[in-house]
């Protein structure tokens, strides 16, 4: 008999894109009640990082690091998934450019930047956090392998997971490479116990039935969902901030969808 999984509540919510900069930026666009139109990105700021770590970042850090300070519980050390794509496309091209001259000298700030993990690394710093972190790329299939990790870790640990998942569009040359147009960031808190600020609860389950994936309600939202693997978030972020009681189908690996049922009680 398979056993009956429990609710995961999403307690804490960020988001970062352009027209998007935090959630209550977002919330009559991710409600329905306005269009997204894109705009510039700004440059964001890392506040919790020391000044001498947060001069060596770069804005694809600096994109983790501010949707994770704006979902993360004060005072609390927590667990956390970090999901990225293509990892940072400007160090991989400073680096190649490098290795194209003589001398072939790398530097050291911008070899450990263009480690998969180096957010979660500023990221620990920052919130002077001891406990564990993971980090996961598939691709265009990201964030929902990043949601079942940190689901699983939720109900195998029985403790709150901090999420962030977050891609940084690449310049030119590497553009040509990348389907990526826009930046996009979110982040969230999962637990076992409803805060009273729960945007809702989320079980989640792997499905091979053929289901095409789960598009924005708000028609104007598709471009950008289409526009970075990580938006691929936003018909989750749509209906949590809706409060609708839904089931989605986000892309996963091997042409499967990661089912997503959300309820509010």
């Amino acid at each position: 008999m398979k056993q009956k999984m429990k609710p995961v509540y999403i307690n804490t919510l960020s988001i970062a894109a352009p027209g998007l900069i935090g959630l209550e930026e977002a919330m009559p666009v991710l409600t329905g009640k306005a269009q997204w139109q894109t705009s510039e990105f700004p440059k964001l700021v890392p506040q919790s990082l020391p000044a001498n770590e947060r001069r060596r970042t770069t804005s694809y850090i600096k994109l983790a690091l501010h949707v994770a300070d704006k979902a993360n519980l004060p005072n609390k050390a927590l667990a956390a998934v970090f999901a990225s794509s293509n990892g940072d496309f400007h160090i991989s091209n400073n680096i190649c450019n490098t290795l194209t001259i003589e001398p072939k000298y790398i530097s050291p700030t911008q070899f450990h930047n263009s480690v998969h993990n180096a957010p979660s690394g500023y990221w620990a710093i920052a919130a002077k956090s001891p406990a564990a972190s993971t980090s996961i790329s598939t691709g265009d299939n990201t964030f929902s392998s990043g949601l079942l990790e940190a689901v699983t870790q939720v109900l195998s640990q029985q403790e709150d997971v901090l999420y962030v998942a977050y891609d940084y569009p690449a310049t030119a040359p590497l553009d040509k490479f990348s389907d990526m147009t826009e930046a996009f960031a979110t982040a969230f808190v999962l637990s076992l116990e409803k805060s009273e600020n729960s945007y809702g609860a989320i079980k989640i389950d792997i499905t091979n039935d053929g289901r095409k994936k789960s598009h924005c309600i708000n028609a104007s939202l598709n471009e950008l969902q289409n526009s970075n693997p990580i938006a691929e978030s936003l018909p989750l972020l749509e209906a949590l901030c809706l409060k609708n009681s839904i089931t989605l189908y986000l892309p996963h690996l091997n042409n499967s969808k990661l089912k997503v049922k959300v309820t509010h009680d």
